[in-house]
Order: structure tokens, then C-alpha cells, then sequence
């Protein structure tokens, strides 16, 4: 059992900032906004960030809203910009 147990952690642990399904293909840049660390995916006018550094602190969404920015060199849509400290989304204004 534990032989089968290991691989399927080790799949699921690699898997933590890679692009959801409907970013196949994004281009990836990581970034660190004030000492949060994202890893950044862009496809076309759509972004999405995910944090990848274990933190309790205020304000992980404006660091996430933020190193999208640079990241994609873009502008975020007003009213787009969506999700929770794990994973940010928006719309692309370039």
C-alpha cells in the first residue's frame, strides 16, 4: 500500500503551481511581490497566479494582483481580478 501511497504524493506535490486545466500551454514566469513567491501563468488576455510559499500574512491578494502585472506586463480589467490567496485569475488588458 505504501508503495502506491508515495508516487501519488509526489505527483500531487510537483502539480502545486502547475496551470489548471484551461491554461494548458501558458507561458510561466515566477515572481516575488514583497516576499510572496507566484508562480505566474499566462494564456492570451487571461493570467492566473498561484502562490507558492506558505504564509499567514494580510494582503497576499494585492501581491497576487500585483505580480501578475509584472509578470505579464499587462494591465488587469477592472471588476476581473478573482479567486483566494492560493490562486488568483483575471482578465488581461495589454
Amino acid at each position: 500500500m505504501k508503495k502506491v501511497l508515495i508516487p501519488i504524493a509526489l505527483t500531487i506535490l510537483t502539480a502545486c503551481d502547475a496551470p489548471s486545466p484551461g491554461m494548458s500551454g501558458a507561458i510561466t514566469r515566477e515572481v516575488t511581490v514583497e516576499g510572496s513567491t507566484f508562480t505566474v501563468h499566462r494564456l492570451g488576455d487571461r493570467a492566473e497566479a498561484i502562490r507558492t510559499n506558505f504564509e499567514f500574512r494580510d494582503g497576499v491578494m494585492a501581491r497576487g494582483h500585483r505580480a501578475i502585472e509584472l509578470a505579464t506586463g499587462c494591465q488587469i480589467v477592472r471588476g476581473s481580478f478573482t479567486g483566494d490567496p492560493a490562486l488568483m485569475k483575471a482578465k488581461l488588458k495589454c
